[in-house]
């Protein structure tokens, strides 16, 4: 069975239920919260950390010149180059990270629907976006898992945040110990159908890098390893690609299942397939195979154990 490191992830300070927001309010966010309990958690609010205050008055993001601004309607303060300042500030000192879970609609961490309006007042919409801050962790972490809560409603957004901030733990977590070519190739071999899924290219790349392992110091090959890897999972993986490696894995089993267990698998994963049911029933069901004939080998794949099964029903 796998075991399961804490990833590190960056919170927005409001979801882990301080009383930090605008008007002193407390978010309780049953799937943010849950997770917390299985992660290394950093903080960070930018809107307190520039020096506004708990309650404070509202700030706003709006266009001038073709450039988003943050401002404050109420005191009339120009708060851009400050949340600027403080983002590149933070963002700069971070360790490596495995993730990024930020607040929804807000104008300094929203990564979804953000108001963006025209005018200073905040009267003249103009449309919806990201803020400022989160907007630097994409721009600095380009292929570190980054969500707000609001889109990890949509269950597959949120199975995607999950299986890649659990997965990128390991490679840390791997290289943070004194890391042995074996390691590196175990943790590969783990991985395979993940990769399969997400990306067959990058798969073919990091078998290829691995196969020439020789020519880089094992520092270099490490480093070349994480950036291709984390390539690798910021590719949305299609459904097709789902069901080529449920066909591998199922290739295992296939002659050991009676006649109604394969006609009925094969029935879910058509429904797979025209999206009318998700991928969770399916990796469950291979799972438990993999239990009952006791294959080591599949139950060590991160395709079939990518996170804590706790996380998997939470409304």
């Amino acid at each position: 069975m796998r075991k399961f490191n804490k990833p590190k992830i960056i919170y927005s300070t409001c979801l882990t239920s301080e009383p930090v927001r605008y008007d002193g309010g407390i978010i309780r966010d049953a799937f943010a919260l849950k997770l917390k309990e299985f992660c290394e958690v950093i903080t960070v609010c930018p809107e307190i950390s520039i020096g506004l205050g708990v309650p404070r008055d509202k700030i706003i993001l709006y266009v001038e010149e073709n450039r988003i601004k943050v401002y404050q309607p109420k005191t009339g303060l120009d708060l851009t180059n400050k949340m600027l300042d403080f983002s590149e500030d933070f963002l700069g000192k971070l360790p490596e990270v495995d993730g990024f879970l930020l607040k929804s609609k807000s104008p300094s961490c929203g990564l979804s629907n953000t108001m963006i309006y025209k005018d200073k007042e905040g009267k003249i919409f103009h449309s919806k976006g990201i803020g400022l801050f989160a907007h630097k962790v994409l721009e600095k972490f380009p292929n570190i898992p980054a969500e707000d809560e609001g889109r990890l409603r949509n269950p597959e957004i949120r199975e995607r945040f999950l299986t890649r901030i659990f997965v990128l733990a390991d490679l840390r977590i791997l290289k943070e110990r004194p890391p042995k070519i074996r390691d590196l190739i175990e943790f590969h071999q783990n991985n395979k159908y993940l990769l399969m899924a997400y990306s067959q290219k990058h798969l073919k790349e990091l078998g290829n890098l691995l196969a020439n392992q020789t020519k880089y110091s094992f520092e270099e090959l490490i480093e070349k390893y994480t950036i291709f890897f984390r390539e690798a999972l910021s590719v949305i993986p299609k459904r097709g690609n789902h069901t080529n490696v449920i066909f591998h894995i199922y290739g295992y089993f296939s002659k050991k299942l009676k006649e109604g267990e394969k006609n009925h698998f094969l029935y879910l994963l058509n429904l797979y397939r025209k999206a009318k049911i998700n991928l969770r029933p399916i990796i469950e069901i291979l799972k438990s195979w993999a239990y009952r004939f006791d294959d080591q080998y599949l139950l060590n794949q991160t395709y079939l154990n990518p996170y804590p099964d706790e996380l998997t029903h939470i409304e």
